[in-house]
């Protein structure tokens, strides 16, 4: 009788320890899962050590041959690098939801057919593999160079944006001086 008590303890034991074993398995999996989705977000689309980005907004980005409402929010270029090589590009299409991404993925495949190369969607990315020949003759400092000059770019519209131009010329307000003026 004790040696089937020992025996039936020990079967118990073995049954919690699988369940336990289970149960960690499963949250182990929800975790992954769940994270490889979260990892394109803003802080992704940050050059670093590996890779350089370039972000173009959506007034700037144009697809061809793709329908109007399906333009991306933004455009991500990514270029990975080892020392000064370029190792690979990806083009990230960012858009407003994932129902629209996968419309705008079939838009591209129609439009591009074969040329289009590989195209894949992680939520509300439309994320296309450029070929090597778009970017094997590249060097990572040239890369960099032709992104810090694009950012450049950017931020000279956005200061321009703030002020008044007529012909090139800024026009400033003067307002108080006319007002002045009129008193004389």
């Amino acid at each position: 009788m004790a040696n089937k008590k020992k025996d039936n303890k020990n079967v118990i034991i073995g049954s919690i320890c699988a369940v336990v074993v289970v149960v960690v398995i499963v949250i182990v999996a929800v975790v992954l899962a769940t994270s490889g989705g979260n990892r394109l977000n803003d802080n992704y689309f940050q050059s670093d050590g590996q890779k350089y980005v370039l972000t173009i907004e959506t007034d700037q980005t144009s697809i061809e041959g793709t329908d109007e409402q399906y333009v991306p929010v933004k455009t991500h270029l990514v270029y990975t690098y080892s020392g000064d090589d370029i190792t690979g590009l990806k083009l990230y299409y960012e858009y407003a939801d994932e129902n629209t991404a996968k419309k705008a993925l079939e838009e591209m495949k129609a439009a591009a057919g074969n040329e289009l190369g590989e195209a894949v969607i992680e939520g509300k990315y439309v994320i296309a593999t450029a070929p090597e020949e778009q970017y094997k003759d590249l060097k990572a400092a040239d890369v960099k160079a032709q992104i810090d000059f694009m950012e450049q770019l950017k931020n000279m519209n956005s200061n321009s944006q703030g002020t008044n131009s007529t012909n090139g010329e800024v026009v400033e307000s003067t307002t108080e001086e006319n007002t002045t003026e009129e008193q004389k």
